[in-house]
């Protein structure tokens, strides 16, 4: 039976719910079943902590990373409660504070935040805000297997849930949507990084080519993965991550400035090369990223229009 859904009446859902449902998405090897345990905690979700909510579940926060590790982790762990009482709201407070807290001293105002969370999260929570806070959630599902869970959830259509959260960038951000009963036709917005196309694997060429239909063949450089994004004077550039890490390309930031357009997302490379034109290695490039110059192989939107459903 798994603990109750609200928190003293005012709707919150319990921290030991979500906690529950992972053991049990844990427990079995079965996708079907995992999709169906993590709909049945999401419907009961309310809209405005489903970023919270799937972040939890794929073990990623939606702070992000926020650099408390396994010693802080073990350091900080108290004995732990008999009952839960601790509420999704209460966790996402938490780690949101922790990522605030910076400079000076601030490692131990994060071990009073740690420990006095600690005190009052069961054994098994305890166990799963590990997990979450240093990367190692383990329980057979991925974001897949989430993102199918709110589809089911919301009664939307599984694609249109993974449209929005490629063009959204945040799997977190689409379930809110789903989950509020809002269109997720939420198209491609410059300034808003969006899950960039990866490269997949093929037994051979002949096998790729039979997949895609005709295709256009390129050399493949080594550099960092940029995506380019203008609207107006404002320039940002996000990594594969979708991190933004505009300050740290700044040849790059200036080039994408300077383009003639007032509004533009692309898609491609940064290298750095050496003073003969071969471009450097990878680790150099990572080493000098002020120095390096981009080069783009894709069109996402221009002017006033979306381009990704257009063929190359």
């Amino acid at each position: 039976m798994p603990p109750p859904v609200s928190l003293e009446g005012n709707g919150e859902m319990l921290y030991a719910r979500v906690v529950e449902s992972s053991s049990r998405v844990a427990a079995t090897p079965k996708r079907s079943e995992k999709v169906a345990l993590f709909a049945d905690l999401l419907r009961d979700v309310v809209p405005s902590a489903a970023r919270t909510v799937v972040g939890l579940l794929v073990g990623e926060p939606r702070q992000g990373r926020i650099g408390v590790g396994w010693a802080t982790m073990r350091d900080t762990r108290n004995v732990a409660a008999a009952d839960p009482s601790v509420s999704v709201d209460e966790i996402d407070r938490t780690i949101a504070a922790l990522a605030a807290t910076t400079g000076i001293g601030s490692q131990g105002q994060r071990e009073h935040l740690l420990a006095t969370l600690s005190a009052r999260l069961t054994e098994a929570e305890q166990r799963h805000l590990y997990a979450v806070l240093t990367g190692g959630m383990r329980q057979g599902a991925n974001d897949g297997v989430v993102s199918d869970a709110v589809a089911r959830a919301a009664g939307a259509a599984a694609a249109d849930l993974r449209r929005a959260t490629m063009l959204l960038g945040d799997l977190g951000a689409a379930a809110e949507l789903a989950l509020s009963g809002a269109s997720l036709d939420v198209g491609l917005s410059p300034l808003v990084a969006v899950q960039p196309m990866l490269a997949a694997t093929s037994v051979s060429a002949a096998d790729a080519v039979a997949l895609t239909g005709p295709a256009s063949v390129e050399w493949k450089l080594d550099g960092i993965r940029v995506q380019a994004h203008k609207s107006g004077d404002t320039v940002r550039l996000f990594t594969r991550g979708l991190n933004d890490i505009t300050a740290s390309l700044p040849n790059v930031a200036a080039t994408i400035a300077a383009l003639p357009v007032d509004r533009v997302v692309l898609d491609g490379e940064s290298l750095a090369f050496h003073d003969d034109g071969r471009p450097q290695r990878f680790q150099d490039t990572m080493s000098r990223l002020d120095g390096t110059a981009a080069f783009f192989f894709d069109a996402l939107y221009l002017g006033d229009r979306s381009l990704i459903d257009d063929p190359l």
